[in-house]
């Protein structure tokens, strides 16, 4: 039996630990408030290169750091703003007592990934890992989740949980398994194949995997 996951906005809070980051750097610099809502809308949910980004936060008004500076200074204090979540360690427990393989599959970074994971207490819980950064194919393309079963040691037949409707759903979807959409207080686009379950958590998620009887009739559903 296989569980994959997603990382940032699944397993991990990458949206509480980007405000973190942000308030940290606003203090670092004497910088007002309304620059942490500046540097959090300038990242994008992460979807802007961090070099982009990082010119974009040097750049404003206050920053007295140099560019090189701001790059180190990031790498040095990012992944402290990241906590350990008490849910999804509860959710990978309960599929490793149930005897479930765990892998994490994310197009993030190989390094930051990798210390995110220990840093939030997650690494002893994960049987494999995939990034696509090291793989060179990114989700939602089949073939990293072909990769990431290969890499658990089983056939690719099980679940994809993850918050991204494309990269980690209809990927996950054309790949063969069954999905739970990590919601995060969104709607379903219904031009887009639907997930198995939304959940508002990934234990919430593992609950309905390992005990089906307890899942809601509707499968699209979880309320």
């Amino acid at each position: 039996m296989l569980a994959l996951f997603d990382l940032d906005n699944t397993l991990v809070d990458r949206s509480a630990a980007m405000r973190r980051w942000a308030q940290m750097l606003a203090r670092h610099e004497g910088l007002p408030e309304s620059a942490v809502e500046a540097i959090v809308d300038a990242d994008g949910e992460g979807e802007m290169p961090r070099r982009e980004f990082l010119a974009v936060v040097q750049a404003l008004p206050g920053v007295r750091m140099s560019l090189k500076e701001l790059q180190d200074w990031y790498m040095a204090n990012y992944a402290s703003c990241y906590l350990p979540d008490a849910n999804s360690i509860q959710a990978l427990t309960l599929l490793r007592d149930a005897r479930w393989r765990i892998g994490v599959v994310t197009n993030g970074s190989k390094a930051r990934t990798v210390e995110k994971l220990a840093r939030v207490g997650l690494e002893p819980l994960i049987d494999a890992l995939c990034v696509a950064e090291e793989f060179g194919i990114r989700k939602p393309d089949r073939r990293i989740f072909v990769e990431i079963a290969r890499r658990c040691g089983v056939a690719l037949d099980g679940w994809m949980i993850g918050d991204a409707p494309v990269e980690d759903i209809c990927g996950a979807v054309r790949a063969g398994l069954r999905t739970a959409w990590v919601r995060r207080g969104r709607r379903w686009n219904e031009h887009l194949c639907r997930p198995d379950l939304e959940v508002d958590s990934v234990l919430e998620a593992a609950i309905a995997i390992v005990r089906p009887a307890r899942a809601a009739p509707d499968r699209h559903r979880l309320q």
